[in-house]
């Protein structure tokens, strides 16, 4: 008898005191995500195989757009609460080949294709896109809100053929994160980003696609994700004008419990009406205006040079006020130069004379000459030509110029680098642009 009420008593308290197999799968997450030294934190909401994601967005976009994963359907449904709108992305399932590279050689010449679905439209055949795909698991185990996590790093290469019309320039981006097991949430693998990978200052102009391209996923790696706690993602885009400066974005989980959720906090919810595009759930942002915000935001971050102390082995540049132009901001670019000039062993500080830089303990002077700055959209050439026409709308600029690095020691020209070509959006924009081209080939010198 003792034995028996031992067994009720066991039965009682896992029944009454233990969590339910039903809430076994269902989670609420805090997250904060930081792009730029600018931060934005999300809630997370988990069930089974669908994920709920509300707040965040990607500096200071779609903050009040929720987002639902429902892996289960394969697709990803956006809303806006405000405009009581939904918009649905299926999963990228169409026109892509994967190929295993750890596979046997004949297994590897049957690559698994993904099937094609239905499409509405017949649109021209572009180009091809390859991407090297790496997942390796650095064997490190560490304790998570009660779990067991993994140490994960994930490598993307995706580099277009010259005819690809998704994308124009190659990108690079590496994961180092922390992953755990959540068994029921299983999401199709997407080796591809959903959508075409662009600069952060660039608008997408249209919806739809005017042709399609072939992917080539060649993936490696014995390493397996699953639901993220920590990444860090570092990411660059190279190729001709459109470079950029390595950029790392981050998520950090700070809050995981376990709670019952309803249901239809991962359905569209009544009365809803579906958007004809993505776009029509945004609120209309200037792109312009949006990477000003991000370069004062990374200005304030940056820890002020200290002209009276220089630390051995550190490089100073003293950066004059670019001339040649008076349509720009010329004290604006040169601040926008000395942030990109400024990291590592490099440090950079903004000048007005020789004298002044050699009195900060400069050990290089750069100047800036453009040559030319003329807008390359005629109709736009036409409109600044017209009186009370806004001098800064946006267009497609030629740029020409030089920059000249000098050392101060001897007076000699280290390097001298010339910018040529064309460049998108308002004038100090597209000539900010070009600096930062020019900027990066500065730096592969000084790192010489």
């Amino acid at each position: 008898m003792k034995k028996f009420m031992l067994s009720l008593t066991g039965i009682f308290i896992a029944v009454f005191f233990l969590p339910s197999t039903t809430n076994a799968q269902q989670y609420k997450l805090k997250q904060v995500s930081n792009m730029m030294g600018m931060k934005t934190e999300s809630t997370v909401y988990v069930k089974g195989s669908r994920k709920r994601t509300e707040g965040g967005g990607i500096m200071g976009m779609g903050a009040d757009i929720v987002t639902i994963q429902q892996c289960d359907l394969k697709r990803t449904v956006k809303l806006n609460d405000k405009k009581k709108l939904y918009f649905i992305e299926p999963f990228n399932q169409e026109n892509e080949q994967v190929i295993d590279e750890d596979a046997t050689p004949a297994a590897k010449n049957k690559p698994v294709v993904a099937p094609k679905t239905e499409a509405t439209t017949d649109p021209k055949k572009g180009g091809t896109i390859t991407m090297h795909y790496s997942v390796n698991d650095t064997g490190d185990r560490k304790k998570m809100f009660g779990m067991t996590a993994r140490h994960v790093w994930t490598i993307r290469k995706m580099m277009p053929s010259p005819d690809a019309c998704t994308m124009k320039d190659s990108m690079k981006m590496t994961t180092d994160g922390w992953y755990i097991d959540l068994p029921q949430f299983i999401c199709p693998v997407q080796y591809r980003p959903q959508r075409p990978p662009t600069r952060p200052d660039q608008r997408q102009v249209q919806e739809k696609q005017t042709c399609t391209d072939r992917f080539i996923t060649r993936r490696s790696g014995k390493g397996k994700l699953g639901f993220p706690l920590i990444e860090t993602t570092r990411f660059s885009m190279g190729g001709g004008s459109g470079q950029m400066n390595e950029m790392e974005s981050s998520i950090e989980t700070l809050e995981f419990t376990t709670m019952a959720l309803d249901s239809m906090l991962f359905e569209i919810p009544p009365g809803y009406v579906e958007a004809k595009s993505e776009s029509e759930l945004q609120d209309r942002t200037d792109a312009s205006d949006m990477m000003k915000d991000i370069i004062n935001k990374a200005k304030q971050n940056m820890p002020p040079v200290n002209i009276d102390e220089k630390k051995p082995n550190m490089i100073r540049v003293g950066v004059y006020v670019p001339t040649g132009d008076d349509q720009v901001q010329a004290s604006v670019l040169q601040q926008r130069m000395v942030s990109s000039l400024t990291g590592g062993n490099i440090e950079a500080i903004a000048v007005a004379t020789e004298e002044e830089a050699k009195n900060s303990k400069c050990d290089y002077s750069l100047s800036t000459v453009f040559t030319k700055l003329k807008s390359a959209n005629k109709i736009g050439g036409i409109l600044k030509a017209i009186k009370n026409a806004d001098p800064n709308a946006a267009s497609t600029y030629n740029i020409q110029g030089n920059l000249t690095l000098r050392s101060l020691a001897d007076e000699s020209v280290r390097t001298e680098q010339k910018m040529d070509g064309k460049y998108e959006g308002k004038v100090d924009d597209a000539a900010g642009k070009a600096l930062d081209d020019g900027c990066q080939e500065v730096l592969k010198v000084l790192r010489q």
